[in-house]
């Protein structure tokens, strides 16, 4: 049998330091976890990706290098064992919900057969699979692929449910996603204890009243792509949030804007163009010096 070859770069980073585990056991798992994974990390670089796009350091050169490399050599993603515990703990929480909504017949979406590895669409709960008939046990909700191929655009929603005009997505809140993106408002929480500085969790949670700002952005985007490029009745997002430090819920509602998405797009269509030109755009972010997503690419090319 051919011996495995783990190239280099993070990923054979994180497979050394796993074979250098205190524990072999806890070792041995992380090194499970990477070989699963194939040193891929599953994300398609092909495309620009919402969650990218929304992002205020968003640049634009550093996409269309992306873009251009994965071109030249596909597959070029790696992956990590924290990255791949991350997924892995987001997908237990998505599947949660979804087998509520499926179970509600309320969730609509791509279906993946387990039995014979075909993928449908299906505007309910289906009771067999539509390629080979097998059993509804056999199918997984595969999400909603939403796919701009115009301008290389390409996200994925949790959910759609047709019966509320509505995409869904599933959140989980650490305090480390408000320390990121709110760090003002958890700093408001923060009381002294004899264990020293911590937060008030019951208060905190108590008063978070509005998905992520990066959330909202997200989401903005993915309606604008599932009614222009997929054709989906979406008039809002319904986000479920779950609340790591105590797995309480709540649920928020986010209304469709048109005018948030367009620039974001009409940008993409640029990138686009400068690919089929084979012409680099400037740095929307620092001009010709560059911006260090961008000047990145550059000192990796030398």
């Amino acid at each position: 049998m051919a011996t495995r070859v783990v190239k280099g770069g993070p990923q054979l980073t994180e497979y050394l330091n796993a074979a250098k585990a205190v524990e072999p056991l806890y070792g041995d798992v992380q090194k499970h976890v990477l070989d699963k994974a194939g040193g891929a990390s599953g994300r398609r670089l092909d495309v620009m990706h919402p969650s990218e796009m929304v992002k205020s350091d968003w640049c634009h050169l550093a996409a269309f290098h992306r873009l251009r490399l994965e071109a030249e050599a596909p597959g070029r993603g790696n992956t990590t064992f924290t990255r791949e515990n991350i997924f892995e703990e987001g997908h237990r929480t998505h599947s949660k919900w979804q087998t509520w909504l499926t179970e509600m017949g309320r969730l609509a979406g791509e279906w993946h057969c387990l039995y014979c590895g075909e993928t449908f669409w299906a505007d309910y709960t289906p009771p067999a699979c539509e390629c080979c008939t097998a059993p509804a046990s056999c199918l997984r909700y595969d999400e909603v692929s939403l796919i701009a191929d115009p301008v290389r655009v390409a996200g994925k929603a949790d959910g759609y449910s047709p019966h509320d005009s509505a995409l869904i997505e599933i959140k989980t809140l650490g305090l480390g996603s408000l320390r990121y993106e709110r760090p003002e408002f958890l700093e408001r929480y923060i009381v002294d204890t004899d264990k020293g500085r911590l937060p008030d969790l019951t208060r905190l949670w108590r008063d978070f009243r509005r998905p992520l700002p990066t959330a909202v952005r997200q989401v903005q985007l993915y309606m604008y792509l599932a009614r222009h490029f997929e054709d989906l009745d979406v008039e809002r997002t319904v986000f479920f949030y779950d609340f790591k430090s105590t797995q309480e819920t709540k649920s928020f509602t986010v209304s469709y804007d048109e005018s948030f998405s367009e620039p974001l797009i009409e940008a993409a269509a640029a990138i686009v163009d400068c690919l089929n030109s084979d012409t680099p755009p400037f740095c929307n972010l620092n001009g010709r010096a560059g911006c260090p997503s961008c000047l990145e690419f550059k000192e990796n090319s030398k």
